[in-house]
């Protein structure tokens, strides 16, 4: 799913970062501790730690909208369950997958 990244403002990654800090790096829909920057496991796969890394979720689907209480902390898998399917995402149902 191709990201337009001329929607976010300048200042994303530092606004993603106040929102994972902000969680605890813990996802707000099924609660996975997730990874903080720089921490990547050495006992697992490529594939296992990055479903544990956190991002952050524009609850209306709108990334022109960043006030704090648009934006959610999600694991990885949960953020693909948010967009899959529905009137916000451009994804048929099977079409991602992380396993």
């Amino acid at each position: 799913m191709p990201v337009n990244i001329s929607l976010y403002p300048d200042n994303w990654n530092s606004l993603a970062l106040r929102v994972k800090e902000a969680a605890q790096w813990q996802c707000q829909c099924c609660g996975k501790q997730c990874y903080k920057p720089g921490e990547r496991p050495e006992n697992l796969t490529r594939r296992e730690w990055t479903a544990d890394i956190l991002q952050v979720h524009h609850r209306n689907h709108d990334p022109s909208q960043n006030e704090f209480s648009n934006l959610q902390a999600v694991c990885a898998p949960c953020h693909l369950q948010l967009h899959r399917g529905g009137q916000h995402s451009p994804v048929s149902p099977g079409q991602l997958k992380l396993f």
